[in-house]
């Protein structure tokens, strides 16, 4: 009897044997890679509201706009719990736009006085996102103005 069982296992193609159990992280990484080697230029996901959470606000100074013109590269200001991976893809749903590489940094809190009181400014985390070379910034730069422009509107109004 054992023989025979044997015999029917060695029948059966390797293909038809049930695959080995993959992790869900792995299986996505997987369906990802064969979507952007299908379409080039694939679509991105609808942007949710865990997005907005993990990119709180953009940071403008002379050095982040030296970084927009010469490196197509953005700076935000992010939830100091979010990852690389999570932050590319909150980027990349919201403004959809291929995102190149993202660099973080840990911003410590620095000690404020004023007159006799003394705090802190508090820590956050930074995130420098590169995009894609063909994406053009101006975009979203003019997205953010017009938004501000209503808020400054809103807010003397009221």
């Amino acid at each position: 009897m054992a023989e025979e069982n044997k015999k029917v296992e060695e029948t059966v193609p390797a293909e038809e044997k049930a695959p080995a159990k993959k992790t869900r992280k792995a299986a996505k990484k997987v369906e990802e890679k064969k979507v952007e080697e299908t379409n080039p230029e694939f679509q991105f996901r609808p942007a949710i509201i865990k997005d907005f959470e993990i990119l709180k606000h953009m940071i403008v100074t002379e050095e982040t706009q030296r970084l927009r013109d010469e490196e197509n590269a953005l700076v935000f200001a992010v939830s100091p719990k979010a990852t690389k991976t999570e932050i590319k893809r909150a980027v990349q749903a919201v403004f959809g736009a291929k995102v190149s590489a993202v660099n973080t940094i840990n911003v410590r809190r620095k000690p404020k006085r004023v007159g006799r009181y003394s705090g802190y400014l508090p820590a956050y985390k930074k995130a420098i996102v590169r995009f894609d070379s063909s994406f053009d910034l101006g975009k979203i730069q003019e997205a953010v103005a017009t938004e501000e422009m209503k808020a400054t509107k809103d807010a003397e109004e009221k």
